[in-house]
């Protein structure tokens, strides 16, 4: 028998451990075996990875055999089931249904807890209406309230050594800018970012507008990015934009899809030693939907196909087509030019009727691609110059009759009137002109054709800047009656799904309790990472709390243990039992009688008025070395007396820290999982006694894997503490009964 710890903590030599007790202990049957035959009233139970159990065989089999009912450790957490829209998803916990044995049942673990919550999906319930004042003239609702630096770096959060940021008189459009100059040392685009914190979250299936005003000396690239405020390791990388060595307006439009908490956007610009780059009027913010296209059925998706479109000269055909990378939506403009085609006139399609805008700019944008190389114009019937050359594609390059196409989706945006030419005068209407006949057999296809008016981008120093952020607050009871709603449609959501009949008990409530005895995030009483939240009109909500932290109990008072409880009773399965969950119950008495207190307090407030706790859950996550006998003969004598059922629910033994355990050590830790059996038997009534759940299988996925604290090793090699669980499960030393015939079988 082999005897191992995880990699970086060292071996259990051999030599420490008897030969007789190897012996005895490869020799014991499974502990479920056990289970059956002294404990038939109860059910000893495992907390488990869902991911490990899916992934690992081994694992897996481990868990199949001895155990007999399974506690996820995380997948049914609320932060692990609801997304940031309020829906839930059960991809993992139909996996894991699935593929455990038809007779274990599953612990629910849990309904509310203080942390592991989809926190921006609540925030959401709650949080304050942003309004946000703009101009007529802007493309977004601006939530970037230093935007020109004209505050100095106020607001703004300077990330990594890569740089140094100073605020200097030159701007792009204001009296001052932004100038980050890189290190010497600068090696990648990470070590150099600049953020800024956003009121709120981004939310899927909203687009955002943002840009940014830049220079660069030598040329760099510039990377939008969003991180979470918490945790940077959270985070969405998009466009990369390359400066130029004079100041340009850099646009671009994010459509979030994403299912992460992004609170902060920003740049990321590192990489190039000794580089400098001006930054100014950055703005972001949902967009504006204040652009009309004046290009009749531009996006082909009108049911009538070409809709206003008139064929000039079809060449080898013209129609609408759906593809499956389509810009807009499902439909694109599709043209062939013929085996003869040789002039751009030769494939022609011209478009509905235009109104002609003296005075004023005009923009004409459209993505284009095409099956193999080829080449393209657009042509302007009813302007001064009808075909004119252009830089296309707006490298800063010369200006082409045509444009280039190839396998890829290119977005061309021309502005004509900067190329010398203008509407006719006295001109009411012109037609756009796609010419694609320059080259014989090309396919090519043409979507969300656009036709806007635009203001140029501002070269003085006089550009109006908007960003006046106000909130309008819920009143209380509005935010009560959020949440509530939240909590029931998660409770309801989570107990009528399908599988979800294999569940027989439900943590309601997990660690209620804080360390000072009193309820958690009642009054105020947050962890000691965690703040009040504030709220004005100005800042709106900050909640102040670590990421997926959410306290039920500040919004909903001791109400929201009561609705906890009453929910779970409507809409589990008839004959699950509802339990409160903590830790700390053996060394904290003072806890343990904060627990009994709240289970009567929802037992007597209720709408019935009548007990709806079925059980007290008890954790004991023990330290070998400062647990003693009395201590937990002590608390299991206390929960007796509440008349409730009592789970021990998530048994695990610490050892010392980062240390390879003696065989002492070893046998210290078999007999407090011993002593923990043994005393929930003696003081647990049977007829309150639930079981005993043993938190994870193997030292190296334990979450305390660094104490060594479970019952197989890194190997999933039967420690010691293996022996002490059956032993404590029969009561006796099972050992005894072992003769000359299991030595020679080796079982």
């Amino acid at each position: 028998m082999e005897w191992g710890k995880p990699d970086g903590y060292g071996d259990v030599n051999i030599s420490d451990i008897p030969l007789e007790l190897q012996e005895k202990i490869a020799n014991y049957d499974v502990i479920k075996a056990y289970a059956a035959q002294y404990l038939p009233g109860q059910t000893i139970g495992l907390g488990l990875g869902a991911d490990l159990y899916l992934e690992n065989e081994a694992y897996r089999q481990v868990a199949d055999d001895n155990f007999q009912m399974f506690t996820t450790g995380n997948a049914m957490k609320h932060e692990s089931v609801v997304t940031n829209k309020g829906e839930l998803n059960f991809d993992k916990i139909d996996a894991f249904l699935a593929a455990i044995p038809t007779d274990i049942p599953v612990y629910g673990h849990n309904f509310l807890w203080h942390t592991q919550q989809r926190q921006q999906y609540l925030k959401s319930l709650i949080a304050p209406e942003m309004k946000v004042e703009t101009g007529d003239d802007e493309k977004c609702e601006n939530v970037i309230t230093n935007s020109g630096f004209e505050n100095g770096n106020t607001g703004w959060v300077f990330n990594g050594s890569g740089y140094n940021g100073t605020i200097v008189d030159e701007g792009y459009a204001s009296a001052h800018a932004l100038q980050c100059t890189m290190t010497a040392t600068s090696t990648g685009n990470y070590d150099s970012q600049l953020f800024w914190n956003l009121p709120s979250a981004l939310e899927q299936g909203e687009t955002y507008y943002l840009a940014f005003a830049a220079k660069s000396d030598p040329a760099i690239n510039v990377q939008v990015i969003g991180q979470n405020q918490a945790d940077y390791d959270i985070a969405i990388y998009k466009e990369t934009f390359t400066m130029t060595d004079s100041w340009k307006l850099y646009e671009y439009e994010l459509t979030f899809e994403d299912d992460k908490v992004i609170d902060k956007i920003g740049l990321q610009f590192g990489g190039t030693p000794n580089s400098i780059l001006y930054l100014d009027d950055f703005k972001f913010g949902k967009k504006k939907e204040t652009e009309v296209n004046y290009c009749t059925n531009g996006s082909f998706e009108s049911e009538k196909g070409l809709d206003g479109w008139e064929l000039a000269n079809s060449g080898a055909g013209i129609s609408i087509v759906e593809l499956e990378d389509a810009i807009s939506k499902t439909k694109v403009l599709k043209m062939v030019s013929s085996e003869t085609s040789a002039n751009a006139w030769s494939l022609q399609l011209r478009s509905p009727e235009i109104p002609s805008f003296p005075n004023q700019k005009v923009q004409i944008s459209f993505w284009v691609k095409s099956e193999q190389a080829g080449k393209g114009r657009i042509a302007l019937p009813g302007w001064s110059n009808e075909t004119p050359y252009m830089d296309w594609l707006g490298t800063g390059g010369n200006w082409t009759e045509f444009f280039e196409t190839t396998t890829e989706w290119q977005h061309i945006t021309i502005l004509p009137q900067k190329y010398n030419t203008d509407f006719k005068e006295g001109t009411d209407t012109w037609k756009l002109q796609l010419d694609f006949g320059y080259l014989p057999n090309v396919t090519y296809y043409i979507d969300d054709i656009k036709v806007t008016l635009v203001e140029e981008a501002p070269t003085a120093k006089s550009l109006t800047r908007s960003g006046g952020i106000s909130y309008i607050i819920k009143p209380i009871e509005e935010k009560r009656a959020a949440l509530l709603g939240a909590m029931e449609t998660w409770i309801k959501g989570m107990a009528e799904h399908e599988g979800m009949e294999r569940v027989v008990a439900w943590d309601v409530i997990n660690e209620p309790i804080s360390d000072n005895n009193q309820w958690r995030g009642v009054n105020g009483n947050f962890s000691s990472e965690d703040a009040t939240p504030t709220e004005d009109e100005t800042t709106g909500l900050n909640l102040n709390w670590a990421n997926g932290h959410f306290y039920w109990g500040y919004y909903l008072d001791k109400e929201y243990a009561v609705k906890a409880f009453e929910y779970a009773r409507k809409y589990t399965k008839e004959g699950t039992k509802l339990f409160v969950n903590d830790y700390n119950l053996e060394i904290n008495p003072n806890k343990l009688q904060a627990l009994i207190d709240m289970v009567k307090y929802i037992d007597e407030n209720n709408e019935n008025h009548r007990p709806i706790v079925d059980g007290i859950g008890t954790q004991m996550h023990l330290i070998a070395k400062s647990i003693t006998k009395e201590q937990i003969d002590a608390m299991f004598q206390t929960l007796a007396a509440t008349g409730k059922l009592i789970r021990v629910t998530e048994l695990d033994v610490r050892l010392e820290e980062n240390k390879t355990p003696t065989a002492d050590d070893l046998m210290l830790q078999a007999d407090i999982y011993r002593w923990v059996f043994e005393s929930y038997k003696q003081y647990i009534p049977a007829e309150q006694q639930s079981g005993i759940t043993i938190w994870d299988i193997t030292d190296d996925t334990s979450w305390y894997k660094e104490y060594s604290p479970c019952i197989f090793d890194a190997n999933l090699t039967r420690k010691p503490a293996y022996k002490g669980v059956c032993d404590g499960i029969a009561g006796r030393d099972i050992s005894e009964d072992f003769t000359g015939d299991d030595w020679k079988a080796g079982k």
